[in-house]
C-alpha cells in the first residue's frame, strides 16, 4: 500500500525569534580505504557549502618500523615511520578534500571508538561522517558488534556514506527522505532535515511504514479480523499524524510530501529512496519500533550496503 500527496509546511509566521541550522565543525575518521575516501570527499563538500571547519581523523593502533629502519633503535624507528604515516595521511586529504583547509590529527589508541567519542566532545563537532564498510577501525566503528556505541551516543548528527552513494558534488542535498515513526528521536530527525530543506531550497519526502502484527498471518487469527481494513485505517490514521506535525517555531517552512507504506521499514524506506532518487535519508535513533531494530539489529549490515545514497542518524536530543 502506497500513496503520497504534497504539502506546503508554512510556519513563516512564527518565524520571530527562530533560530537556524549552523554546522560549523566536521570530523571525519578515516583509515585511508575506499570508503574513508568516499566519506572525505562528502565531508570536504559539505564543509564547504557550509564554510565550516574541518577535522579529519586517523587513529593508528600501531606503527612497526620497516625493513630498512631495522638497524635504528627502536624510539627512532618509531618516530620515523610515524612521520611516514603523517605523510601518507595528509596525502590522502589533499588528494580527496582539494583546497579545502583541514586539520589532520592522528591520534594512537587500542580504542577507535572511544577515541572518536572523545574527540567529538572535546572538539563540539556538529556532524560525524563516516563511511561504510571500510576496512580496520573504522569498518569496526560503523559496522561491527558496537556499531550503536558511537552513533547512539554521539552528541552530534552522524553522516554514514554507503558504497552505493553517488560522488559528493558542492555538499547540498535536494532530494530528503525522512522516515517517521512519531517518537522523539524520529521528530527531531524531522525538525532537522527541514533545516536542511530550508537551507538548499530542497523538497522533503516523510514516510511511515506500517508493519502489519505477525499475528494476524495465522489464518485462525486473521479469520476473525477484516485484515484489509485494518491495514486501510492504519495507513489513514498515519497520514492523518503525519499531515498534522508541527516542527516547531523555529523550522523554516519547506515543499514536504507525505507517503504511508505498508511492510518492513528497512525495505519501504529503501524502496522509496530509490523511487525518488533520494540523495539523503534522514533517521532519529532509539526509534520505538521497526526503525529502531533497522538501523541496530541484524540488517544494519545489507542495509547499508544497499542504501543508494548518505543515511544521516539522530538521536535524541
Amino acid at each position: 500500500m502506497s500513496g503520497a500527496h504534497s504539502s506546503y509546511l508554512n510556519v513563516a509566521a512564527h518565524r520571530q525569534g527562530s533560530t537556524t541550522m549552523s554546522i560549523q565543525r566536521v570530523l571525519c575518521p578515516v583509515d585511508i580505504s575506499d570508503c574513508s575516501r568516499r566519506a572525505l570527499e562528502y565531508a570536504a563538500a559539505i564543509a564547504r557549502r557550509w564554510r565550516a571547519e574541518l577535522t579529519v581523523l586517523h587513529v593508528h593502533m600501531s606503527v612497526s618500523p620497516y625493513t630498512v629502519m631495522q638497524e635504528l633503535d627502536g624510539a627512532a624507528a618509531h618516530a620515523a615511520d610515524l612521520g611516514t604515516l603523517t605523510l601518507t595521511v595528509q596525502e590522502f586529504v589533499e588528494r580527496n578534500a582539494g583546497d579545502l583547509p583541514a586539520a589532520v590529527k592522528l591520534v594512537h589508541g587500542s580504542d577507535p571508538q572511544r577515541v572518536i567519542a572523545e574527540e567529538l566532545e572535546a572538539a563540539h563537532v556538529d556532524l560525524l561522517v563516516v563511511g561504510s564498510h571500510g576496512h580496520g577501525d573504522v569498518e569496526r566503528f560503523v559496522l561491527g558488534s558496537t556499531s550503536d556505541r558511537i552513533v547512539r551516543r554521539a552528541p552530534c548528527p552522524v553522516l554514514v556514506v554507503p558504497p552505493g552513494a553517488t560522488p559528493a558534488h558542492d555538499g547540498r542535498f535536494r532530494r530528503l527522505l525522512c522516515g517517521i515513526d512519531f517518537s522523539p528521536p524520529s521528530l527531531r530527525a524531522f525538525r532537522y532535515a527541514l533545516h536542511l530543506a530550508a537551507a538548499d531550497d530542497a523538497e522533503v519526502t516523510l514516510l511511515h511504514a506500517i508493519e502489519m502484527p505477525p499475528e494476524l498471518r495465522d489464518r485462525q487469527i486473521a479469520a476473525a479480523f477484516d485484515v484489509d481494513a485494518v491495514r486501510a485505517g492504519a495507513a489513514v490514521a498515519a497520514r492523518h499524524r503525519l499531515t498534522a506535525l508541527s516542527p516547531g517555531h523555529d523550522v523554516p517552512p519547506a515543499h514536504i510530501t507525505i507517503n504511508v507504506r505498508l511492510g518492513p521499514a528497512d525495505k519501504e524506506i529503501l524502496a522509496e529512496a530509490r523511487q525518488r532518487n533520494a540523495d539523503l535519508i534522514v533517521l532519529g535513533t532509539h526509534g520505538r519500533n521497526v526503525v529502531d531494530r533497522w538501523l541496530f539489529g541484524s540488517n544494519t549490515d545489507g542495509v547499508l550496503r544497499d542504501a543508494p545514497c548518505p543515511v544521516l542518524t539522530l538521536r535524541p536530543e
